[in-house]
């Protein structure tokens, strides 16, 4: 059994903890910045924006 994870998206070259908890997830995230906008304006796509933190166990229990 592989221990390498199944997805990967541009959020794995990120620095940001809370970034990288979905750097694994089966989207195609984009981080903010002009990338994500270009490609949402030449696909003519809305923009999904997450907005979250990334805290200790027991800062949000």
């Amino acid at each position: 059994m592989s221990d390498t994870p199944k997805y990967r998206n541009r959020l794995l070259q990120e620095t940001s903890p809370y970034l990288l908890q979905h750097a694994h997830n089966p989207v195609d995230w984009y981080p903010w910045g002009e990338e994500a906008l270009a490609r949402a304006k030449a696909e003519n796509k809305p923009i999904l924006l997450s907005i979250g933190y990334s805290a200790c166990h027991w800062c949000h229990v």
